[in-house]
């Protein structure tokens, strides 16, 4: 404490020094005012309030007190804080955690994301470098230091790339596949191994790149890929798509729901009550039993011993088998020679024209076609009372015409694109009776057990037509 011509100035701090006060009390009667606030501000820092002195408060503490009021442990000074450091972090840019998914209200274990799958040039995650921060002062004018921020690991491993600022690195995607992180390596596997049964353990696959599965995919699960997917075991009830070709080792018991989708070729072991579509060919080894198959290119069932009965196999440009249909079971469809695209386009002209027909016939009956043929709009208008609707059917029917025929023309046209496939059915070991045999737009059934048949369409007979020798 400080006395100054009938006025007693004391300066205390806060505990950690960075705040300091100031109490004036009067030590003279009659009370004495202060009459230079110079005098108050040295004698502050006569006692060690050194940093950080707000004058506009210490003028206001001095006309406080020379206003009679109370000056009592009056903040008049604030140190300069420390900017403590920040450790380095990594944020992820993709979910890395593993959880089911809630799906209509419900928790679909099966949903349970565990691999991570991206593209090339997808942002996987950014390490923020450590902030040093910034020294601070205490109002006594000593210096406090800051905590230094701590680094973070994170490296790039096998297919990622990094950009580096000042403030951050960046990690990108090199190639598709899934994002693993080893200790403290961050990496993309473009190839994704399952070394067991697809089960809710592993749960339904999503997946940019190629698919290696080791066991079986069990009952109702899912496996999504852009690439390849090789299966050694077998497809059990389950759905397996693909954007490239599709290898399982064990074949397809689809329970009658299984179903495999390839845009590339299908090479598979067997197929029992399953479902197969691929963009291009399809092979089965042993057998296919009531199920369908529909390849864009070719199917080949012809290993020796392989039988194909109670099934649909559609492939447009030729279907080769050993042994087809059964002595004791349902008819067999074999179908080929069509563009499978354009068979798709024509089945959707012919149902427009179907639908436009309908449409043309409905209106016939509702207004009776003499009158739509030879009545004005006038004529509708008058006998309907104006009615918005009539004008519209009206219109609608005048253009009904040109539509249909329209419509008609893409018809023909796809008819005779679909159908212009020269393709046949080779049959090496037996084709029993009852099967039915379509090539382009010609059928046959089978009148008889044949062998070492080869089935063609002959154009100018206007049929299906074989050519083989016939035992028995």
């Amino acid at each position: 404490m400080g006395e100054i011509d009938g006025f007693q100035v004391l300066a205390s701090f806060s505990d950690d020094e960075m705040e300091g006060f100031v109490t004036v009390i009067s030590s003279s009667e009659p009370r004495q005012p202060i009459p230079d606030i110079d005098q108050l501000v040295q004698e502050i820092k006569r006692q060690g309030i050194v940093f950080g002195l707000d004058m506009e408060r210490v003028w206001q503490a001095l006309h406080d007190y020379n206003d009679g009021k109370p000056v009592q442990n009056y903040s008049v000074a604030l140190g300069q804080p420390v900017e403590e450091g920040m450790d380095g972090r990594i944020e992820f840019k993709i979910d890395m955690s593993v959880q089911p998914k809630i799906v209509d209200s419900r928790v679909d274990y099966k949903e349970i994301d565990q691999f991570k799958s991206v593209e090339k040039g997808d942002l996987l995650a950014v390490k923020w470098k450590p902030r040093p921060g910034s020294r601070g002062t205490t109002v006594t004018g000593m210096a406090k230091s800051p905590r230094t921020g701590k680094t973070t690991l994170l490296f790039p491993g096998k297919n990622v790339v990094t950009q580096e600022n000042t403030d951050a690195v960046y990690f990108y995607a090199g190639e598709n596949g899934y994002v693993i992180v080893q200790s403290d390596r961050l990496s993309v596997f473009p190839v994704l191994t399952i070394k067991k049964d697809v089960d809710f353990s592993i749960g339904n696959i999503r997946f940019k790149g190629d698919v290696t599965i080791m066991g079986d995919v069990l009952p109702d699960f899912v496996v999504e890929t852009t690439g390849k997917v090789t299966i050694y075991g077998t497809v059990l009830g389950s759905r397996i798509e693909a954007g490239g070709a599709v290898t399982i080792r064990g074949g397809v018991s689809g329970k009658d729901k299984g179903m495999v989708l390839s845009n590339e070729d299908i090479d598979i072991s067997y197929v029992e009550r399953g479902t197969i579509e691929g963009k291009k060919d399809v092979h089965v080894k042993t057998g296919v039993l009531n199920s369908t198959v529909l390849c864009y290119g070719k199917f080949y069932g012809d290993s020796p011993g392989g039988r194909v009965m109670e099934s649909v196999i559609k492939a447009g440009q030729g279907i080769m088998a050993f042994n087809v249909g059964s002595p004791f079971t349902k008819r067999l469809d074999l179908i080929c020679g069509m563009d499978v695209e354009k068979e798709k386009q024509l089945e959707t002209a012919n149902e427009n024209l179907n639908n436009l027909v309908v449409e043309l016939r409905q209106l016939k009956q509702k207004y009776g076609e003499e009158n739509l043929k030879t009545q004005e709009l006038a004529y509708f208008l008058r006998q309907y009372s104006g009615s918005k609707q009539v004008e519209t059917d009206y219109h609608r029917y005048k253009e009904l015409g040109a539509l249909i025929q329209d419509c008609y023309n893409l018809v023909k046209q796809l008819q005779g694109e679909a159908f212009n496939v020269n393709a046949m059915v080779k049959v090496k070991g037996v084709v029993y009776p009852g099967t039915r045999i379509v090539i382009g737009e010609y059928e046959l059934l089978v009148p008889k057990e044949l062998h070492n048949v080869v089935f063609y369409k002959n154009t100018e007979e206007g049929a299906v037509k074989w050519t083989s020798e016939i035992r028995g």
